[in-house]
């Protein structure tokens, strides 16, 4: 282990860096800290580094206490670099922690992001607040709200070149000769930055002493322009550009490089080229090139934030390639067919090369064979290849150990060579992909990587999927399979939708290309949907294929799911308890198998596959007595006539169970008026959009006792040739939890992309045999239930969750639940269903990871027991003891452990008190079981520690941890696992 001085290991190990005396897994010391990253001013002594999640913590440890212009340079490293939310400060009177997502503000003022000071004595305080638990379990992020990774480089960088490329078009650049201009500057202060280009040099051949001198005389800047084009063989610069623009815009871009704001006011300018990573500059680069439709250049639909193209950022690169190339020699070759900027171009190149070299410097020849030889991207847009070679060539010279010699900056040509301007689908046919096709067959490439466009594309000629139509994203993952080999792996970031949907044809597609793909690991994207494509209009999930060893025709499955740390650091966050497996087979056989296995836990998809639910579907029971689901008026275009729907009294909302009207129709057209008999009572209504009331998302039905016209906004069904009260059975139904349950398992989009019911979603829910059902006890009941609802006074009703009282929706469920024939065990699941449907909203998102209390710990271990019982009463001689460790409320975790007693049952739960601190609790742990627990617990930041007669469970406070359907698939494991062999 490196040498570090005792007062930093002291504070290391008391906040949880360090653990009996070594570093955890994700802390690095001395030499290995200062090896990840350039940060020259601030040389950390140590860091700690989620892989997961990309993010660094750094440690540096004076033995004075240092001025301020030395925590300004260290602080304004650490928030060029990108990835640091903290910065810790150690000298021996105090620990100061730094915002490392704050804009440096110069030694006067960096008193402004200091988050807190804490002496010597304080370390127990420091511990709860940013120790390695507050950190890795995302309780730093639930309590601090001032480090928001809105003010990081990345963001600030990009909002500033936006203003600067504003402010050069509105004084006549036009916006690609402004974009040009941006990219030169931002390539040759890299340049300088990184000294490869010195102040020396600058002097002796342009005559000026800056970069930022040099941009106000016109005649340096073409000189040194046309030694860039010259140098980098046009394949940033298009070659035949020799032009400058005019001096006003050259002054612009100097002004801005010295810290001018957009105000034309003079500020610290904070930017560090030399420190901020390379992929951050593509990233950048990406987003600002896309920043705005360029009115100069025909472009394809492929090409606006409005038909899919998205920024793609860096969390989603590393979380795709940390998988895919893992177990790679360094000699495979990659492919992005559609490369954009170059982001994952970028990345794959660094590991490629840190894969050749094993540990050691690599050369300059082994870097530009793998640049030229191995990096292969397509892309429509020419200045798009522009940026990705600009993109691919930093990162080369960022790898050569020695970057300083004029001959380091020559590069071959990259454009029509191993970067491809033109369509993807058929790039082999045309002069410049000519070299994709040697011998007149497509070359095959090892790894294919990349985030295709996701909306509308009309370039899919000779395509074999036409039911993919508007599957924008997974057409292109099927053109990538015509450059792969059998072994390939592929690594994409696609559209969610077509994975979910309900159309059988399309979904028959997208499980042929899963199954001949396989095995695969699914990653879901869309509860990230608000931060993390923050300009798509569909949610995501990541394919990623062939690269490890698990059951053919399998798709591993991983949820990933809010997060404060998420919203607030721009991070993804996984855990073991998100992940699933489901057979190919299985999901062709029940399609809302899928989606049941990444919302839900393994209960909800044996629920949801279980013969009591093997039903009709809804949709086929009222086929059966000729009702029909229709969706209402569209006003629109009011091209045809709707004379007939005149003096229809309209639809103004729905309560629960209650139907409001408000005045008479009175248009005679409409874009799609529907059929007078559609609007015939008694009509079973739902509203389109489910609502967060009753405890958590609700479907909103009622019926409609007398004709009212209804609009697209809503779904309804007439019964006017039925028994009214089988429309109150069905609003009864579809009002419930249990509806609640199903839809958040199987619907098409709520809790994917928007919170709707499709028609097809009600039709699809499994309802019993409605002749036999009208006349049972149980479908009574519900008929009474909701005739009792329906006839509250507005009096009656609350002003909030739809006017309905606690006990309303839970006589309500109950009768529901009697319908169903439900298991105490299934009503535990449904209950906890319509919890997590209300995750969709802010309040049930924050609700979700709140800590767990002490009753939500009960009802944890009592779902877990009540599992297990039953083989404990068949024998009646064993039972088993919850033990709910007390922990504080701040605590990070969350402890409970079952022991197996000779004792006959019932089982019991209880609570004992905690021996101390958490860290005490581990060590405890770790002496009884003869384990380092907390090394165990840092390595997945779940523990569960197996033994013949106990088990015991450390889990995040979350309370997403600790519902009573996790307890179940958690007791369910141990039993297939541990104590199989006790109930033989």
């Amino acid at each position: 282990m490196s040498e570090i001085t005792a007062p930093l290991r002291h504070v290391l190990e008391a906040t949880g860096y360090l653990t009996n005396g070594e570093p955890t897994p994700s802390v690095h010391l001395g030499e290995d800290a200062q090896r990840a990253r350039g940060l020259p001013s601030l040389q950390p002594d140590a860091r700690w580094h989620n892989r997961a999640d990309n993010l660094n913590v750094y440690f540096k440890y004076s033995d004075r206490k240092p001025d301020n212009a030395e925590i300004a340079r260290w602080h304004q490293d650490v928030w060029n670099e990108g990835t640091s939310p903290l910065l810790w400060v150690i000298w021996p009177e105090r620990i100061d922690l730094y915002n490392g997502f704050g804009v440096p503000k110069g030694r006067e003022q960096i008193s402004r992001n200091r988050l807190g000071a804490y002496r010597h004595h304080q370390l127990e305080e420091l511990d709860r607040y940013a120790g390695r638990l507050a950190m890795e379990t995302g309780q730093f992020w639930r309590e601090e709200p001032r480090v928001h990774r809105r003010n990081a480089v990345d963001r600030r960088l990009l909002a500033h070149l936006r203003w600067l490329q504003d402010e050069l078009i509105e004084d006549g650049l036009p916006i690609l000769e402004a974009q040009g201009l941006i990219g030169r500057s931002i390539f040759t202060k890299y340049l300088i930055d990184r000294g490869i280009f010195t102040e020396r040099r600058l002097k002796s051949g342009y005559g000026q002493p800056s970069f930022e001198y040099i941009l106000r005389d016109s005649a340096a800047t073409e000189a040194l322009f046309a030694w860039l084009r010259d140098t980098f063989n046009g394949d940033m610069f298009p070659p035949n550009d020799k032009s400058v623009p005019a001096a006003k815009h050259l002054r612009r871009v100097s002004r801005f490089l010295e810290g001018e704001t957009p105000r034309g006011q003079k500020s610290f300018f904070p930017y560090r080229f030399d420190v901020i990573p390379v992929e951050l500059i593509s990233a950048i680069y990406e987003q600002f090139v896309h920043s705005r439709e360029n009115p100069d250049e025909s472009t394809s639909d492929e090409q606006t934030s409005s038909t899919g193209v998205h920024y793609t950022p860096v969390s989603v690169v590393s979380l795709i390639l940390d998988e895919i190339m893992q177990g790679l020699t360094g000699k495979e070759t990659v492919l992005d067919i559609t490369c954009g900027s170059g982001i994952f171009l970028v990345e794959a190149l660094r590991r490629l090369v840190q894969i050749k070299a094993g540990g050691r410097p690599p050369s300059r020849s082994m870097i530009r064979e793998t640049l030229y030889e191995q990096i292969y991207g397509i892309d429509i847009s020419e200045p798009a290849v522009r940026v990705a070679a600009f993109s691919l060539v930093l990162a080369a010279l960022e790898l050569d150990p020695d970057p300083s010699p004029s001959r380091s900056l020559r590069f071959k040509v990259l454009q029509g060579n191993s970067l491809f301007v033109g369509n993807a689908y058929d790039i082999e046919a045309t002069d410049a992909g000519a070299k994709l096709a040697p011998k007149g067959g497509l070359r095959k490439f090892d790894v294919v990587v990349g985030n295709p466009p996701w909306g509308r594309d009309t370039s899919h000629q000779g395509l074999s999927t036409p039911q993919m139509k508007g599957a924008t994203s997974l057409r292109y993952l099927e053109r990538a399979r015509a450059f792969a080999h059998e072994r390939t792996r592929f690594g994409m970031v696609l559209s969610a939708t077509a994975f979910f949907s309900r159309d059988a044809s399309r979904l028959s597609a997208v499980q042929d290309l899963v199954e001949a793909l396989s095995p695969l690991t699914l990653v879901n994207l869309s509860r990230l949907s608000a931060w993390l494509f923050d300009t798509a209009s569909m949610p995501a999930i990541v394919l990623m294929a062939r690269y490890r060893n698990q059951p053919a025709k399998e798709i591993e499955l991983v949820q990933a799911e809010w997060s404060p740390s998420g919203a607030q650091s721009r991070v993804i966050e996984t855990l073991p308890g998100d992940v699933a497996s489901l057979p190919v087979k299985s999901w062709r056989r029940n399609p809302s198998l899928l989606k049941a296995a990444l919302y839900g836990k393994l209960h909800d998809q044996l629920l949801l596959d279980t013969p009591r639910l093997e039903l009709r579907s809804l949709g086929d029971a009222l086929a059966k007595i000729n009702v029909n689901f229709s969706e209402g008026l569209i006003l629109g275009s009011k091209k045809r006539d709707a004379g007939h729907l005149q003096g229809l009294r309209k639809l103004a909302g729905l309560l629960p169970f209650k139907v409001q009207t408000a005045g008479e129709f009175e248009d005679a057209e409409a874009e799609r008026p529907r059929e007078r008999a559609t609007y015939e009572a008694p009509l079973l209504l739902v509203q389109e959009f489910m609502r967060q009331i009753g405890g958590g998302g609700r479907a909103i039905a009622a019926v409609a006792r007398s004709d009212v016209l209804f609009t697209n906004t809503f779904i309804g069904a007439s019964f006017c040739q039925n028994d009214a009260d089988l429309a109150l059975l069905l609003a009864g139904i579809l009002g419930s939890a249990f509806a609640s349950w199903y839809f958040a398992m199987a619907a098409s989009e709520i809790g994917i992309w928007k919170r709707r019911l499709l028609p097809a979603d009600v039709g699809s829910i499994p309802v019993p045999d409605l002749s036999t059902t009208i006349e049972s006890q149980s479908g009574k009941r519900v008929v009474a239930v909701v005739k009792s609802l329906e006839l509250r006074s507005p009096e009656d009703r609350l002003p909030r969750d739809g006017g309905l009282h606690e006990k309303d929706w839970r006589d309500l469920d109950e009768a529901v639940f009697d319908l169903y024939r439900l298991t105490p065990s299934d009503r535990l699941v449904v209950n906890d269903g319509l919890l997590r449907s209300g995750w969709q909203w802010d309040a049930g998102r924050k609700l979700s990871v709140a800590p767990a209390g002490k009753e939500h710990l009960e009802a944890y271990a009592q779902a877990f027991v009540g599992e297990l019982d039953p083989w404990f009463e068949a024998a009646n001689e064993r039972r088993l003891s919850a033990e709910i460790v007390e922990l504080a409320t701040t605590t990070p975790f969350r402890v409970v452990r079952f022991v197996l007693e000779d004792t006959p049952p019932p089982s019991v739960v209880g609570f004992v008190p905690s021996p101390g601190s958490f860290s005490k609790l581990m060590a405890d742990l770790s002496d009884r079981y003869g384990m380092d627990a907390s090394r165990k617990l840092a390595d997945c930041a779940e523990l569960r520690i197996d033994q013949p007669s106990e088990v015991v469970f450390v889990k995040p406070a979350a309370r997403r941890h600790w519902l009573s359907v996790v307890a179940m698939s958690d007791a369910r494991r141990v039993l297939e696992r541990r104590f199989r062999s006790v109930f033989r």
